[in-house]
Formats: structure tokens, sequence, C-alpha cells
């Protein structure tokens, strides 16, 4: 895989899948836009991503669902490399909520970062994507068959983020624009940690959704989307791509 002079922008690059995803595409030679809210943690990234090839990263610090944010991240792109190849939507949030509760906040806020901010840049990015034929990857969850209390609002926006996904990549066929999902089974990243469990309920958290299956490492969700990103199989569009230990059967 060979991603040499090609510009990959990778959202939620700061932790998790998004991170290991960048140092993925800077070993196989990618020039790479990074976003990501944590300053720094996303600039370790970036030095990894610079280790790997030389090519410094253009780092974006930015909240994705603020009023201009999304235009910012292809702007910034386009004037400093003058192309896109790749757009990786790795950015998620993951928070607690019910019909029961008093508002729909939760809901509004999941919607807004899982599902309307990969739409977006998918719609900003298009232009350039359309130039260098190029292609986008989104990250949703596995379709569990256990229902877990209190993952509604999240569960919601990411079966959307599919059906987003599915229809888009029709959509963009006839212009030479693929779209791909990858789906990671339950992997270990920040995602639970930034909902303020403790250590022991955190732990029981991952063994509860992952059927007491394995919990996945964020480098070898990366070679999938790294994968999927590149020209291996050209005609793969409008897939996605479990890799979850067969965990959703249970």
């Amino acid at each position: 895989m060979d991603f040499k002079n090609k510009v990959v922008i990778v959202t939620g690059a700061s932790s998790g899948i998004g991170a290991a995803s960048a140092v993925l595409f800077a070993k196989h030679g990618a020039k790479l836009t990074l976003i990501g809210r944590n300053e720094q943690r996303l600039e370790a990234v970036a030095k990894k991503c610079q280790d790997a090839n030389g090519i410094p990263p253009l780092c974006l610090r930015l909240d994705l669902t603020a009023a201009g944010s999304c235009a910012a991240v292809i702007t910034k792109t386009i004037a400093t490399y003058d192309r896109i190849d790749v757009l990786v939507n790795c950015a998620a949030k993951m928070l607690i909520g019910s019909l029961f509760d008093d508002n729909i906040d939760t809901f509004d806020e999941m919607i807004d970062i899982n599902l309307r901010v990969p739409y977006k840049l998918t719609h900003l990015a298009l232009p350039y994507l359309i130039k260098t034929k190029g292609n986008i990857v989104n990250l949703h969850a596995t379709k569990y068959t256990k229902v877990v209390h209190g993952f509604l609002p999240y569960s919601i926006s990411k079966a959307g983020l599919e059906r987003f996904t599915r229809f888009s990549a029709v959509e963009l066929a006839t212009e030479g624009v693929r779209v791909n999902a990858v789906q990671p089974g339950l992997t270990r990243t920040n995602i639970l940690a930034n909902l303020a469990m403790g250590e022991d309920e955190m732990q029981y958290t991952y063994e509860h959704l992952s059927n007491k299956m394995k919990i996945l490492d964020p480098e070898e969700v990366a070679k999938m989307v790294v994968f999927v990103a590149s020209e291996v199989c050209p005609n793969l569009n409008g897939s996605d791509i479990g890799l979850n230990g067969a965990s959703w059967m249970i």
C-alpha cells in the first residue's frame, strides 16, 4: 500500500483509532491533516507521524461541531497541500442518554458529532476528492444484537452513519469517489474513559459490551482503515467491513 504524495485527512486523530490510523498512513508515505481537540495528544501523534515519514502533518485543534470548523479543515488542507485524496471520519463521542431524559440535548450532541460532521466534511471535500478520484472511510459501531440501556442516542447516530455510507457510495460512484465504512468491535480507546467511569466499572462495561470476547487494539483497526483507503481493492465501494471477532453474533 503506497500513499506517497497522497493527502489524508483524519478526524479524531488525537487518540484511539484515529491516532493509530494517522501513524500507519504516515508509515505508508501519506501527507496528513490531523484534527483533534486535545492539543498535547495531537502534537504527540503528529511527532510519531513525522518520525515515520519525515513529513510534518498539518495539525488543527478544533471542535468540529463549532460553526466554520469543517470548512476550516478543508480550506487549510487545500492551502497547505493543494489536494485531498482520503477523508477518514473517525471523530466520535459516546454519551449516555434515554428517552426518559428531561431534554434531547444528548441526542442532538450525538447526531452532531457522529453523523452531521462526517456528512458536512464529505460535502465540503467532495470537489477535491472528485479531482483525485479519492475515497472516504467512515468509522461506525458494530451492530450488536445485545441492547444496552443508555446507548440509544449513540446507536442511532452510528446507524445513521451506516446508511450515509451506503447511499453516498451510490451517489458518488459515477464521480469515481469510493465510500466505505469500517465497523470495529469494542476497541480499547478513550471513548468509555470519557464517560467518567471508574476503572472497575469501565472494565465491567468493556466485558459486558464485548460479550466477554476479545477487545480490539486501535492498531488492528487502523490496519483495516488504511487497507480500505488504499487502491488494493479499487472496486471496494459501499461496504461495511466488520472487524469484531464475531462478538456481534452472541
